[in-house]
């Protein structure tokens, strides 16, 4: 389930593993997800072409996300920008399921992103969206909706059981439909240093994680990574990697706790609503 879109020039690779086996891997997620988010433009003209290949929800769909108090969507800044704010992109929250307009839609009025982010490098790949209810916003029979409390404990060690949630793509390629249905993939932490394909890449900051046959994949940028200990709590967000569902590849997400973007957060959220970059 790992967003790549913005690796494309690095001529990714087909996945090496059949569809069928990553289908296997990956579960359906069950019930209780209420922070999920989904980030989708809301006022697309899709073309008789593309619309030929593709279905209008699977042409939307944009990113994941984390409801993380009133108003407020945690992602990755490479899923947001002033042109797509500007263009109608909306918040989804409550659904499980984005090809039945399930769920309670809002409109994103507004962004924070770290002012270190870096397109091509992927540094401080973080931000902020602010949501408002507006004349599309029905409030009704959508899911569970409940923001997550993010981790304040030490920098997480390897060997600790994680797992993200997304409609990511199920198999690598740009050609490929994300899911409609939310999926969970469960994941443990490692050694970034472990993998050669994420040296350079992975800073102090970044939290990699893997399993022996699944991932996330595109579509799934900006989701949660999220621990259970005695409720859950949010550890990471889905960043990048380096093709999916591939042997010996681990993803990399931004670090949340302690001593990683909990006080950015914080004043993020304090922020004057002029300020769309915080350092």
């Amino acid at each position: 389930m790992r967003s790549l879109s913005w690796l494309a020039p690095l001529a990714l690779l087909l996945a090496p593993f059949p569809a069928a086996a990553q289908q296997e891997q990956a579960e359906d997620a069950p019930e209780g997800v209420p922070w999920q988010a989904q980030i989708y433009s809301g006022n697309a003209q899709w073309t008789p072409e593309e619309l030929e290949v593709r279905d209008e929800w699977d042409l939307a769909h944009k990113c994941g996300g984390s409801l993380i108090a009133p108003g407020w969507v945690l992602t990755a800044a490479h899923c947001i920008n002033a042109t797509r704010i500007a263009n109608g992109y909306r918040v989804r929250l409550g659904a499980s399921t984005i090809d039945q307009e399930e769920g309670a839609t809002y409109r994103i009025d507004r962004m924070v992103r770290h002012a270190d982010y870096n397109k091509e490098r992927k540094t401080y790949d973080i931000a902020l969206v602010h949501f408002v209810a507006d004349d599309q916003t029905i409030e009704e029979d959508n899911g569970p909706i409940e923001a997550i409390e993010l981790y304040d404990g030490p920098p997480l060690e390897p060997g600790v059981a994680v797992y993200a949630t997304g409609w990511g793509k199920n198999e690598e390629g740009a050609d490929q439909s994300y899911q409609a249905d939310l999926t969970q993939v469960d994941l443990t932490t490692v050694d970034c240093a472990a993998y050669p394909q994420n040296d350079g890449w992975a800073a102090d900051y970044h939290l990699c994680a893997a399993a022996p046959d699944n991932d996330t994949c595109e579509g799934d940028s900006g989701g949660p990574l999220v621990m259970e200990d005695e409720r859950p709590l949010l550890v990471g967000i889905v960043n990048f990697g380096f093709g999916c569902y591939r042997e010996k590849s681990a993803g990399i997400y931004l670090r949340i706790d302690r001593d990683h973007f909990g006080d950015w957060i914080r004043r993020a959220m304090a922020a004057d609503p002029s300020i769309s970059e915080l350092r």
